[in-house]
């Protein structure tokens, strides 16, 4: 009977080596043209503490089989690195560097709480008071939300930020009464605006180059195809018990193929957006919502030569999306060889179903 079990263990095991691979091989192939190893990147964390799970438990038991998960595991040390960050022998910045050094924030504010997704009825006013406490050079945001006059229209924001701010903002929804997309925010002289769209998308990106000092930097502010769950997708992923087997196989089917969609589409957004990149005449910080996990097309489209700022200078988990869908990093601040990360830093403000990150950098010469 102990055979058995063991015999039926290795089984479960060896499928969980494949699948755990099978994230590993997600960030190099598009989910355009292999659409289901999307999933398994997505399912990277709970494969690998699945397979940790197996590792101990053929220690424990002192069996060879162990070395299989070991090997898996170890395959993939640099995915592991790109959600926790344990921070050893981090460079103290020197006396030149923090005096040239500028502040950056990226937020998803989510319409500044238009819905009031957490029942709060300051969230808003507390969005403001969390960036007017700190001294942001530029700021990043992301579904950002304007009226058309009176309250969050664009004059009252500027005047909401305690510090003043040259702007530029898209927008991909445009109606009588508000305005929806993404904005930058320089306290640095502007210079030159530009606008990447996306086809059949309500996301956009810019890019927009700012004169800090003497130098010129190009800011990418990105939004990434979102995954527009519908508010029974929500009900079921909060509290799918309450649904019949038929609803449930529904929602399972409704919910893949919105993800399936999704993972697509950012794909090639990722492809647009990196040649974008590439073009760029001058260093760069990329930054914004990817609506996409580490293990992933996306982030290794766009990533390719810059640096992630919490690999590079973050510490612990790397949480930055707090919604009803199972936390994830999705949130990022890249950055290229011209410039240096001094401090970066996830905010666990639940302001936003987005935490803020925030970063320090200067131009190296």
């Amino acid at each position: 009977m102990k055979k058995l079990i063991y015999t039926i263990l290795k089984y479960l095991n060896l499928i969980f080596i494949a699948a755990l691979l099978l994230s590993y091989l997600s960030v190099f192939i598009s989910p355009a043209k292999i659409w289901i190893l999307a999933f398994f990147g997505l399912a990277y964390p709970y494969l690998l503490v699945i397979n940790l799970l197996f590792l101990t438990f053929w220690i424990a038991k002192q069996k060879l089989f162990l070395i299989l998960p070991l090997i898996a595991i170890l395959s993939g040390w640099n995915y592991l690195n790109t959600y926790i960050q344990i921070p050893l022998n981090q460079k103290k910045p020197t006396k030149e560097s923090v005096e040239k050094s500028f502040n950056l924030l990226s937020f998803n504010v989510r319409s500044f709480d238009l819905y009031q997704w957490n029942e709060k009825k300051t969230t808003k006013d507390e969005i403001f008071q969390f960036i007017n406490h700190q001294d942001f050079g530029i700021i990043c945001f992301q579904d950002f939300f304007t009226r058309n006059s009176g309250e969050l229209s664009e004059e009252d924001i500027q005047q909401k930020l305690n510090q003043k701010y040259q702007s530029h903002i898209e927008y991909t929804v445009e109606n009588s009464n508000h305005n929806l997309g993404v904005a930058t925010y320089s306290k640095h002289p502007i210079i030159n605006r530009g606008v990447i769209q996306f086809n059949h998308s309500f996301n956009v990106s810019i890019y927009t180059d700012i004169v800090i000092d003497n130098d010129t930097l190009r800011i990418f502010n990105i939004h990434l195809q979102s995954i527009r769950f519908n508010e029974d997708n929500y009900k079921f992923i909060t509290n799918s018990k309450m649904l019949k087997e038929e609803e449930k196989l529904k929602e399972i089917k409704d919910i893949s193929n919105r993800l399936r969609d999704a993972f697509i589409k950012r794909a090639n957004q990722a492809e647009t957006l990196s040649k974008h990149i590439k073009k760029s005449p001058y260093p760069i910080i990329l930054c914004g919502d990817f609506n996409d996990v580490p293990v992933s097309y996306t982030y290794q489209t766009l990533k390719k030569d810059l640096k992630d700022s919490f690999v590079k200078a973050g510490q612990g988990i790397g949480n930055t999306y707090i919604g009803k869908f199972p936390s994830f990093r999705i949130d990022y601040i890249f950055y290229s060889n011209g410039l240096e990360c001094q401090t970066f830093n996830i905010h666990k403000e639940k302001l936003s179903d987005h935490y803020p990150l925030t970063g320090k950098f200067y131009v190296k010469h």
